[in-house]
């Protein structure tokens, strides 16, 4: 048997002081050893338990495809990468057959800077383009009723299995969605906590959470704000470097009037690389930052559009078990036991 923390179902449960009292080393949070769940080996291998008793009992999902909980609009980067690389191609393909006049030296005629500056805005750009692009398709899904198909009146805690395999028979699209991953994990924790309060706290610290890994998602979009800018002023070096070296030339020529003309050529085209890559870049890291910051202002706005959605399909419904007076006993046990682990340890430390 495996022990599964009450609170957010992982399997990190250690055992504090003289085994009284059981933290979780995931959620940080505390608990008696009677109040976790058992984990079945079999359900650990894959195998349903054959036992009609543990039929209709909820187990965590452990499969790897349902461990990565993160944003609601979060994407791989490296199919982005290879599509900002081809339109960086095609792009510059295009500078090179059709005369584009001051356009086509800003980005064609600078040396090796605005390369990378147009493949990193291009990524980031196709990043935001990816995570609009399932944000749309998750925002779809919350005008439909994931619950229809779950008998009518209150869900008890006996009826999650239920309510889980309707989630699961909607479709792999629907089941591996942002919000039918929330309803499922809130339906596993009232099969496992049976209190409704219980799953309206769970709940909030999901939405706090999702909000952290919303932050996370878009640390790659950061590093390109920050790192585009960086080349530009890497070009505006190297354009400098060469204006100067030009300089030097132009005293060495100073004595014939046509040496003088092609150096100064030689030091305004410096002038140009430096100017004109500063100015290419601060544009390309305008152009990420508004549509990043619109983005991640939608992301935020359908986390709380999911939160009102997990209260108006799923939390109405459910009912708490039977036997209050049990989940009073319980609290008051744990309390006891908790001041008694106390005050052993004080005894310890005397």
């Amino acid at each position: 048997m495996e022990w599964v923390c009450p609170y957010c179902e992982a399997l990190a449960l250690v055992r504090e002081g003289d085994g009284a009292v059981q933290r979780c080393t995931v959620c940080g949070r505390s608990s008696l050893p009677g109040a976790a769940a058992k984990r079945p080996a079999s359900a650990a291998s894959g195998t349903s338990p054959a036992t009609g008793a543990d039929a209709g009992q909820v187990q965590p999902d452990r499969s790897p495809s349902r461990q990565g909980r993160g944003a609601p609009g979060e994407v791989p980067s490296l199919p982005a990468a290879l599509i900002a690389i081809a339109v960086t191609v095609v792009f510059y393909g295009l500078l090179r057959i059709v005369p584009t006049g001051r356009i086509g030296e800003l980005f064609v005629e600078r040396g090796w800077v605005p390369y990378v500056i147009t493949t990193i805005s291009l990524w980031a750009v196709c990043l935001l383009g990816a995570k609009l692009r399932r944000l749309r398709r998750e925002r779809e899904l919350l005008g439909r009723d994931l619950m229809a198909g779950v008998h009518e009146g209150p869900l008890r805690p006996e009826d999650a299995s239920e309510a889980i395999g309707v989630l699961h028979s909607k479709g792999e699209g629907v089941r591996e969605s942002f919000v039918a991953c929330r309803v499922e994990r809130a339906l596993r924790h009232f099969a496992l906590r049976r209190r409704v309060d219980e799953v309206v706290d769970f709940l909030a610290s999901e939405s706090r959470a999702d909000e952290g890994r919303v932050d996370a998602s878009y640390a790659l979009v950061r590093v390109f704000v920050w790192a585009v800018p960086t080349l530009g002023f890497i070009g505006t070096v190297i354009g400098i470097g060469a204006a100067v070296a030009g300089f030097s030339e132009t005293l060495d020529a100073a004595a014939s009037l046509d040496g003088m003309k092609e150096s100064i050529g030689s030091v305004t085209g410096g002038l140009g690389v430096a100017f004109d890559t500063t100015l290419l870049a601060l544009v390309m890291s305008i152009l990420i930052m508004f549509p990043a910051s619109a983005v991640q202002r939608f992301e935020e706005v359908f986390l709380a559009e999911v939160d009102d959605y997990c209260a108006d399909v799923l939390v109405w419904r459910l009912a708490d078990e039977a036997g209050s007076d049990a989940d009073e006993r319980a609290a008051e046990a744990l309390a006891q036991r908790l001041l008694e682990a106390m005050r052993a340890r004080e005894r310890a430390e005397c």
